[in-house]
């Protein structure tokens, strides 16, 4: 978190205490409010968002030890300093003691440069928290990527390239397995925001009922086992990238909370009436037909047009065969099993892959070698024959049959059969491939499904 970000609460009943820090902080470049008590403070903690609030100890009424257990119970990500005169330093200390971050002792004259220096220590502690915070959360680990060699993937790596620098939010689109997390994190590698967390959450994976409180956080008491305020992971990928894999399962509900972050970068957490804001470039994936979606009226159009500003496409496994031998290296080096030797693998073993269609694509690729190694007492480089014992078909990738006899609408339909197959039955790519708009794709299919 930079300093330009912080938001800053100001609770005093002294105007001159009030002055005197809010100076200071907005020379910092934080975005304050104040109040001049602590039920004002109170009330403000509840409607707005706030980064660090600094309270003094002793006000009339609601005090600073108030304000601070209200806080630490409903909002534990929010850090306290108290602001104390030199003859409540021991209360300062217990307040320290119920979870303040720091206090300062209101010095004569008090001229704020106390509050900057502890102002610049929270800035340095809260910036640690978070990158814990990512990586509690599967944060970005560089190690993780291995790129192809083919073609089609140097034509993915100048795309991302290109987008990487942008602030755009990205859709990819690919089968199953094809890769897709992988062009993710390499568009946070190579973007400015490198330097911040990568978090990744597969939509399908987590339930309907727990993906709103899994991504925008959850205030104490939200729902039945909510004991205590938790964050979200926006708030984990502050500064950085939120990957939403799997973003064509999203439920409704969710869509409208996800447009309206898009749009305004700002959210609530469940149970809470507080409006949060967050730093974050959203990266979202699929391997559904999202047009196809949104025409059934599963996915809103409008987030589909604010999610793609650009869209990538990630090659299935069995085009780009050239790929086959750096990637099941990087799996065989990685690979660790107890017990087991670091295998290679033979030309002949690569040749035996290279005849599968791999339709569970690199991902399928990873199980099988894994299967090859748990299976073999061997040592040495991995043999055909290995391959052949744990590859559930060789099948080959050769050219379709000889269709010259057929008529040209049953040779149409089988091509768009074939590449409807190739393309994982995602439609958009399928017309992509065939060059006709998705509309004339569509009027094809139901012309050949209805058998005129």
């Amino acid at each position: 978190m930079t300093m330009e970000h912080m938001r800053a609460l100001i609770v005093d009943d002294e105007e001159f205490v009030r002055l005197v820090v809010e100076q200071a902080l907005r020379e910092e470049g934080c975005d304050t409010q104040t109040a001049g008590g602590g039920q004002e403070g109170l009330d403000r903690l509840r409607t707005a968002s706030f980064d660090c609030v600094i309270t003094d100890l002793r006000m009339p009424g609601l005090d600073g030890r108030a304000i601070l257990r209200w806080v630490k119970e409903h909002q534990p990500d929010v850090d306290v300093i108290v602001l104390t005169g030199h003859g409540d330093v021991k209360d300062a200390v217990a307040a320290m003691k119920d979870g303040a971050w720091d206090f300062l002792i209101k010095d004569t004259p008090f001229d704020g440069a106390a509050v900057k220096a502890a102002l610049a220590r929270l800035r340095t502690v809260r910036e640690l928290r978070r990158e814990n915070l990512a990586a509690r959360h599967g944060g970005y680990r560089q190690d993780a990527i291995v790129e192809g060699t083919s073609q089609a993937w140097r034509t993915v790596k100048t795309q991302i390239a290109q987008v990487a620098p942008s602030q755009a939010p990205v859709l990819i689109q690919g089968e199953t397995g094809s890769g897709k997390d992988v062009v993710a994190r390499l568009l946070h590698a190579h973007s400015r925001r490198a330097g911040g967390p990568f978090i990744a959450v597969n939509c399908g994976a987590v339930s309907r009922e727990l993906l709103e409180s899994e991504l925008f956080g959850y205030e104490k008491g939200a729902f039945t086992g909510a004991a205590q305020a938790k964050p979200g992971l926006i708030a984990a990928a502050e500064g950085g990238s939120l990957f939403l894999d799997e973003i064509g399962e999203m439920p409704g509900p969710m869509q409208v909370s996800l447009l309206r972050f898009l749009d305004r970068k700002e959210y609530r957490p469940v149970g809470s009436t507080r409006t949060l804001r967050a730093d974050v470039r959203i990266i979202c994936a699929t391997n559904r037909d999202i047009q196809e979606l949104v025409l059934q009226g599963r996915f809103r159009d409008d987030l589909l047009y604010r999610i793609n500003t650009v869209t990538l496409h990630v090659s299935p496994l069995r085009e780009r065969p050239e790929d086959l031998a750096v990637l099941a290296d990087h799996i065989l080096h990685h690979l660790r099993i107890p017990g087991t030797a670091t295998r290679t693998l033979s030309p002949e073993a690569l040749a035996h892959l290279a005849t599968y269609r791999w339709p569970g694509n690199v991902r399928e690729l990873r199980n099988v070698i894994e299967r090859i190694v748990l299976m073999s007492p061997n040592s040495g480089p991995i043999t055909s024959e290995e391959v052949l014992q744990v590859l559930p078909r060789a099948a080959s990738a050769s050219s379709p049959d000889d269709r010259s006899h057929l008529p040209l609408d049953e040779i149409e339909r089988l091509h768009i059969q074939l590449v409807l197959e190739s393309s994982g039955g995602n439609k958009t790519k399928a017309a992509q491939t065939l060059r006709v708009d998705y509309k004339t794709l569509l009027a094809k299919l139901k012309k050949y499904a209805g058998g005129g």
